[in-house]
């Protein structure tokens, strides 16, 4: 019969495998296909679920923000919320990133940064009037207390925040009751030696040129 091959007895048997053979392989792939999608699926959930735990104030002192979480992140109670609207592609943001973290670390259970990417989160850039990168924001209690756009040096970002966080204690320890006991206080740390600013100059000299306005990036096209 043509198109039929026989060799030996089971030719037909052996002619009958190779015909379901392509359809045994399509069957395969279609259910690698299947695994693919799921596994992809189960990715993005979990991506989703890590930006909304680390972000709506699992105690982490930096973490993304999103426009979900939000609202949530900068209403936290007794504490120092920052905001950084920035974008990877942006120098000045690179300039400021490291600073601010340094400032958060100070403070530990006082002091928060949320990072907000302006090129993930563009709603949430124009609901709050972003128009130059970076844009850091500073809150208490969820109201705005302070703005820093560009980049204005190390020193006075940690100068602005070390002002803020004046007097806050961590949520713990300001509800934790009073010790009427008698407590020494302890002698302040000795201050670590740091390499001197680029603008730094001895007390009581001043530049003769006004200083450069903040670095800043526009996002207005």
């Amino acid at each position: 019969m043509p198109g039929n091959v026989h060799i030996g007895d089971d030719g037909g048997m052996r002619f009958t495998f190779i015909k379901l053979m392509p359809l045994a392989f399509a069957v395969t792939l279609a259910g690698c296909d299947k695994v693919k999608v799921s596994l992809g699926k189960l990715a993005e959930l979990k991506k989703t679920t890590t930006e909304a735990a680390g972000s709506a104030g699992t105690g982490e002192a930096v973490a993304d923000i999103t426009k979900a979480t939000y609202p949530a992140f900068i209403a936290k109670k007794d504490a120092l919320v920052i905001v950084d609207f920035h974008a990877d592609w942006c120098p000045p943001c690179k300039s400021m990133g490291p600073v601010l973290e340094t400032a958060v670390a100070k403070y530990p259970g006082v002091a928060f940064l949320g990072k907000v990417d302006v090129d993930r989160a563009k709603d949430l850039a124009a609901e709050n009037g972003i128009r130059s990168i970076p844009d850091v924001r500073i809150f208490k209690n969820g109201a705005q207390v302070d703005r820093i756009v560009g980049f204005p040096g190390e020193a006075e970002i940690l100068a602005r925040v070390d002002k803020l966080a004046a007097g806050m204690k961590p949520a713990a320890a300001s509800s934790a009751p009073a010790d009427d006991t008698a407590t020494v206080d302890a002698a302040p740390p000795e201050p670590k030696m740091r390499r001197a600013e680029k603008d730094w100059l001895p007390p009581g000299l001043t530049r003769k040129n006004a200083p450069a306005p903040p670095r800043t990036v526009s996002l207005e096209k």
